[in-house]
């Protein structure tokens, strides 16, 4: 949750949310690091492909690291290669890390892979009804796209239904936090239709979303999309070279890499991104738990 969010809706005191201080960031930020070396080590050794998104994006080509103020790394990969990412880590880093994947049966209802930090906890007001809660990265999963508008307008209905769907049941399941936060005429829309989508739990909605998005296998297909992110499946919808072709950018002394058009695409969703935000405009997260344990 955002500090602007605390803000809007009376403070943190009620729901027990605290900002991250800048020293707790530092830190965080040195963890996140050193699960972006050990990513970056599994891609280098089995040909996999990854690229910076987001604000990682952004912190990456505007100063070489991640933004002061962010709270985590934002990475995006293949369908494929995630899935080779999954199985490597699942064998090779049983001790140190666990996977989040959107097909396990106890997804947590969630669509965006995770690779978590076992012995570490940085819970969000997101993360309330997690088991584990280690600090992560996200990986968002590049998925193809079948080459007939027919197809392809359908795959996204699917995609779009039930991500919509699953927030909703999401929402519904977890209304008396959510209702502390939102609330409005809105919050309790969702939740009649999250009560009525209850004949499924949120982790099978969460299941049925992730095949929706990765349905399609056509790995030459023209276009590509990342379903997960905040534009959604059709505003994701990129041709597949504009995501696919990388070009190298240093993160806090690491290569890294970043879509070759990332200038055009990043002011598409961002404008100016270039230009650093007044402070009153910088989100700053706000947690419920936050313990890097020995680190």
């Amino acid at each position: 949750m955002r500090l602007q969010d605390v803000a809007k809706h009376g403070g943190d005191e009620a729901i027990g949310l605290t900002v991250l201080s800048d020293q707790q960031l530092e830190k965080l930020h040195e963890v996140l690091l050193g699960i972006l070396d050990d990513i970056i080590k599994i891609c280098d050794q089995h040909g996999l492909s990854f690229i910076l998104i987001g604000g990682s994006a952004i912190g990456a080509l505007r100063s070489g690291g991640i933004i002061p103020w962010d709270d985590d790394i934002d990475i995006a990969m293949p369908r494929q290669d995630f899935e080779k990412l999954c199985q490597v880590v699942r064998e090779t880093y049983p001790e140190k890390y666990s996977m989040l994947h959107p097909q396990d049966k106890k997804n947590f209802g969630r669509v965006i892979p995770k690779i978590r930090l076992k012995g570490s906890e940085y819970r969000t007001i997101l993360e309330q009804d997690l088991d584990e809660c280690g600090v992560f990265i996200d990986i968002y999963t590049i998925e193809n796209l079948p080459n007939g508008a027919l197809a392809r307008n359908f795959q996204g209905f699917m995609s779009m239904a039930t991500g919509f769907g699953l927030a909703c049941r999401r929402l519904w399941r977890g209304r008396k936090w959510f209702k502390k936060l939102t609330g409005g005429p809105s919050f309790y829309v969702k939740c009649a239709i999250g009560f009525c989508m209850s004949f499924a739990s949120y982790e099978t909605w969460g299941r049925w979303h992730d095949h929706w998005n990765s349905r399609c296998k056509d790995e030459s297909s023209k276009y590509v999309s990342i379903p997960a992110d905040c534009r959604h499946y059709f505003g994701e919808m990129q041709p597949r070279e504009r995501l696919m072709e990388r070009m190298e950018v240093m993160m806090d002394g690491r290569k890294c890499y970043v879509p070759k058009d990332a200038d055009g695409y990043l002011r598409e969703i961002y404008g100016d991104y270039m230009q650093i935000p007044p402070v009153e405009k910088q989100e700053r997260n706000c947690y419920l738990v936050y313990d890097l344990g020995d680190r």
